[in-house]
């Protein structure tokens, strides 16, 4: 039985959403896949709290949220927002599917987890594993990347550093167009079998340290 201090939070959020105006924009409760500017996405996110709270909101709303560690970036000529979405069962993130449970229910999960990136300047966007939304967003901001020369492990430093030290800017000097130095840019390095999440801000021109596997580790 709800207490009276239950009670009153229920008609207090009765009201809060009784008061809200009319919705027009994305669907709610459910995935959209088209493109749509970042600011669609929060306002619809910010309408599904608004409507059930935040309580498992992520994987029950199967909706588009910002990523927890990214926020809007510009990045050279290009703008930057990525947003993640969890399709896994709704019954929890982490259980397993419930049509393998033998009880009867049906499985309500509808995919994985995806990541998208965004280029509102453009009305760009891309939908994968965040390591694909990356490099499909440097084809589409900095192409000509792939063919960027990896900068040795030895060179780039075990932790890796944003400092362009005098050593490291002869090497881009000599190694990297100068059109792949400008602000924003990316940088290739060599990395070990565990490390090759591409990791943005890490790079000393401001964007984003793509991973490369080292010699002799699986790609």
């Amino acid at each position: 039985m709800n207490t009276l201090m239950e009670m009153i939070d229920d008609l207090i959020h009765e009201a809060d959403v009784a008061a809200l105006p009319e919705w027009n924009g994305i669907p709610l409760g459910r995935p959209t896949f088209t493109y749509r500017h970042p600011d669609e996405l929060d306002a619809g996110w910010d309408r599904w709290i608004a409507l059930h709270g935040h309580f498992n909101s992520i994987n029950a709303s199967h909706m588009w949220h910002r990523s927890y560690t990214h926020g809007h970036r510009q990045l050279g000529n290009h703008s930057i927002d990525q947003f993640d979405i969890d399709l896994r069962c709704a019954g929890g993130a982490h259980q397993e599917h419930r049509a393998t449970l033998g009880l009867g229910k049906i499985c309500s999960c509808v995919g994985d987890c995806l990541t998208q990136l965004i280029c509102s300047t453009c009305s760009w966007h891309h939908i994968g594993t965040e390591n694909e939304c990356v490099e499909a967003w440097h084809d589409h901001a900095f192409p000509g990347w792939r063919s960027l020369p990896v900068l040795p492990a030895k060179l780039r430093g075990q932790m890796g550093t944003t400092k362009l030290t005098p050593k490291l800017e002869d090497w881009f000097d000599t190694n990297y167009p100068a059109n792949l130095r400008d602000p924003g840019a990316p940088i290739i390095t060599e990395r070990g079998p565990y490390g090759t999440r591409h990791v943005p801000g890490y790079s000393p021109f401001g964007g984003y340290d793509l991973s490369a596997p080292q010699e002799g580790t699986p790609a």
